[in-house]
């Protein structure tokens, strides 16, 4: 995913950063990125842990989520226009 998005306590929801995510991909997207901060916050991760978190896991697990939602709805276009 070339693109980038906002992660961390200040970061946009994740339906308003990728509107073709569906509700529930989007909201356990929110859960996560607040997860990592709590985690962090409470001492049960460190700053390195949640570096690479932040930096090298959530990144590719939010482009498979955005991806595997495009494809979808590409899928979904293509069989709404085969009767036209």
């Amino acid at each position: 995913m070339t693109e980038t998005f906002e992660q961390g306590w200040a970061a946009r929801p994740f339906k308003e950063q990728f509107p073709e995510l569906s509700d529930a991909a989007a909201s356990r997207l929110d859960q996560l990125n607040l997860a990592v901060i709590d985690m962090l916050m409470a001492g049960l991760i460190t700053d390195s842990q949640a570096d690479a978190i932040r930096k090298k896991k959530f990144p590719k697990f939010v482009s498979d989520q955005v991806s595997g939602a495009r494809k979808r709805a590409a899928i979904a276009a293509e069989k709404g226009g085969e009767g036209e």
